[in-house]
């Protein structure tokens, strides 16, 4: 390798779609980069108003299914809080009323795992991006949950906060 080359890992393993509309681009960006614990009212308006205007039909699909995923993980995200803050109720906020957990609890628990990766499961290779800013999102909330209680199956040591097994992809690697 002479001098000025560089080489590029896993190049070509994640990459954002390609969006032609600047408008677009701009509202694709905002909500990867907004939090998706509560979309503000003014990026909502911002993906719409967009949305609306754009004659870039892939990129408007690109877009559509962020925003989707985005209200979803929004609405799930939701669920989630309130069912720690339900074991909390049960078990205090410091574990001092420690117990098994109720048959309900449990079901609860093991429905929104279960949710959470048959959601996971659906994203295609070209949604990898995707895919990691549903796990950031959701993953920090599952592990909450997961701290609560003991004596869960091996599948919850599959959820991270950051989806990646390696710097592949990751998005250390985006921003060299």
């Amino acid at each position: 390798m002479g001098l000025g080359s560089r080489r590029l890992y896993s190049e070509d393993i994640t990459h954002k779609p390609v969006i032609k509309d600047p408008e677009l681009e701009r509202a694709f960006k905002d909500l990867l980069a907004a939090s998706w614990d509560k979309l503000p009212d003014s990026l909502l308006r911002e993906v719409k108003s967009a949305l609306k205007k754009s004659n870039d039909e892939a990129g408007k699909e690109v877009v559509t299914n962020v925003f989707r995923a985005a209200e979803a993980v929004e609405e799930f995200g939701d669920v989630l809080m309130n069912l720690k803050m339900e074991f909390d109720d049960t078990i205090g906020m410091s574990g001092e009323n420690v117990k098994p957990l109720s048959d309900e609890h449990a079901n609860a628990l093991q429905t929104a795992f279960t949710r959470y990766s048959t959601y996971l499961d659906a994203f295609g290779p070209d949604e990898a991006f995707l895919r990691k800013k549903v796990e950031t999102e959701l993953g920090a909330k599952l592990i909450f949950l997961k701290m609560r209680c003991r004596g869960l199956g091996a599948e919850w040591g599959k959820i991270t906060v950051l989806g990646t097994s390696g710097l592949a992809g990751s998005y250390v690697e985006q921003r060299a």
